[in-house]
């Protein structure tokens, strides 16, 4: 295993700027949020590429380490779990049942509702081995995929980017990778982000106004630089960075210009202000693969609940953000029509002790639940209520070790091969069924083939009609749809099911400017795409 416990001692040129792109929070508002876009090497080409681009992955954090029990509720152990937390315990007729053994908080009625909708999975008793309680360790471990014994510099999904493109990030942003590959809304790019060198993924953004200061020149960048050689060239090279961070302001823009929020969300919520953000993007066209969101508060110590009702609090006041915020988010994609392409993971660092304290709170504990939402999640509940007898040093045992959620997403929704999970987390984690579909997203050409064939566009160039031919082998939901260059959606020329057949579809471009478009035939998880020349 590479050792990555050894510190640099000197800050040369690239290692500077790859580390300070991540580490130096220069903002780029949108709705005034904070967006930090992490360029990156995972995006490939969005047509006739080898591998599927367009399934997002939307990380919540929920920082402080959630309170699991008080979250998901052990009804099967209702009289050990008011005893030991006889002045914060959720009564079991407040609970909303979602399996024998489990019931939700009283306040995620959005959360309750998902779930009978089948659109929500519960991982109970997430942990790994010998887990550690310190907030900034255990944070460290969970964004790093690490044993608790192992202090890493790179991130999991910084480890899978760099399988992807070991180049990175030499030569990128590029035409075939216009578009940043996540984007983190805070004021640093977490751990989980990082390369294999330590280089972070990400890049600053500034607002669009800022950019075009920058490159225009207006701002200067010669001046009030400070006198010492080190400070001033360091400087130099987060303003370098910077401009090369705002290629992707452009692109960000024109995505959360091109979609509106069709939901509204809760005001007052942080969490619903980030995910609000991110509903936009998505549906504005924006070929990022990974958004991440945090909300803090969850260091539940004292008064997480009100006294004399449980129900009440500043935990439950925690988890209601949640809930509302995610029940906002996942309704609005899918009106939006982008459900299907994305789904929304939560995790903390650690979850509270089993017994509560004296100050109405919990203090650091190990194993908690994990939560999925969306459309293509495996829904229910996997795995038992935790044993509130059965502990570990008076803390519940783990169920599953989270490196084998991590392997389950990496492999079932973003299209890892068992080789680069293992190398990403370095061994061979069992996975989990967490999404309904384990196929992978690589399309073999030969397979597409196989299913159907979009014929040659005829006329190409065109300046007026055009007409789209495929041949379907069998019965399947086609969608025909058209981009532009950048890959932002133009029209959807044809969404229905259809049978085996030969299908030909016509199409007028007069609406639309000189230039090269993509069109696109999808059934299923296969696509096939041919070249549009629109001349007039």
């Amino acid at each position: 295993m590479k050792n990555e416990n050894t510190k640099p001692t000197l800050l040369n040129r690239r290692r500077f700027i790859t580390r300070s792109a991540g580490a130096m929070a220069v903002p780029f508002l949108l709705n005034g949020m904070t967006l930090k876009a992490l360029d990156g090497p995972i995006l490939q080409k969005l047509f006739n590429g080898d591998q599927e681009t367009d399934r997002v992955l939307v990380l919540v954090q929920l920082s402080g380490g959630n309170d699991g029990l008080n979250t998901v509720i052990p009804l099967d152990q209702m009289s050990k779990y008011m005893s030991v937390r006889s002045n914060i315990a959720i009564p079991e007729n407040k609970a909303l049942k979602i399996a024998d053994d489990a019931g939700l908080h009283p306040v995620m009625t959005g959360v309750h509702n998902l779930f009978n909708d089948k659109k929500v999975a519960v991982v109970q008793g997430v942990s790994y081995p010998n887990p550690n309680q310190s907030h900034f360790r255990a944070t460290d471990i969970w964004n790093t995929g690490s044993a608790s014994n192992v202090n890493l510099q790179s991130g999991w999904l910084g480890r899978y980017m760099n399988e992807l493109y070991p180049g990175y990030p030499t030569g990128f942003p590029n035409t075939d990778t216009p578009d940043p590959i996540a984007i983190q809304m805070s004021a640093v790019v977490s751990l989980s982000l990082m390369g294999y060198e330590s280089n972070s993924m990400g890049i600053a953004l500034q607002d669009p106004e800022t950019f075009y200061r920058l490159v225009s020149g207006t701002d200067a960048p010669g001046s009030e630089l400070p006198t010492a050689m080190c400070a001033r060239e360091n400087v130099l090279y987060v303003r370098e960075v910077q401009v090369k961070s705002m290629e992707y302001s452009t692109v960000i823009k024109a995505a959360a210009d091109k979609a509106t929020n069709v939901e509204t969300y809760p005001t007052n919520n942080r969490l619903g202000d980030q995910l609000k953000i991110v509903a936009r993007l998505i549906a504005g066209g924006l070929k990022t693969r990974v958004y991440v969101v945090q909300m803090g508060g969850f260091d539940t110590h004292a008064a997480q609940t009100d006294v004399g009702d449980a129900t009440g609090g500043s935990h439950a006041n925690l988890l209601k953000q949640v809930s509302e915020a995610i029940t906002t988010f996942q309704s609005d994609i899918e009106k939006l029509k982008v459900a299907e392409r994305v789904v929304t993971m939560t995790y903390s660092e650690f979850g509270r002790r089993v017994a509560s304290n004296v100050s109405l709170g919990t203090d650091h504990g190990t194993a908690a639940p994990m939560f999925f939402f969306g459309l293509p999640v495996q829904d229910g509940v996997i795995g038992h209520s935790p044993s509130l007898t059965d502990l570990d040093k008076e803390n519940l045992k783990m169920q599953y070790d989270f490196r084998q959620i991590y392997a389950s997403v990496l492999e079932q929704w973003l299209g890892a091969d068992k080789a680069q999970i293992n190398k990403v987390l370095f061994s061979d984690f069992q996975t989990v069924k967490v999404i309904k579909s384990s196929a992978p997203t690589a399309v073999a050409e030969d397979a597409v083939a196989q299913q159907f064939t979009l014929k040659a566009i005829s006329p190409n160039p065109v300046a007026a009609d055009v007409m789209f031919s495929y041949t379907m082998n069998s019965t399947s939901i086609v969608s025909l749809e058209v981009f532009d260059n950048i890959g932002f959606h133009v029209a959807t020329v044809q969404k229905q099911e259809v049978s085996a057949g030969n299908y030909s579809v016509p199409f007028n471009v007069q609406s639309l400017p000189s230039g090269t478009y993509m069109v696109q035939l999808r059934a299923g998880n296969e696509r096939r795409t041919q070249t549009m020349l629109v001349l007039r």
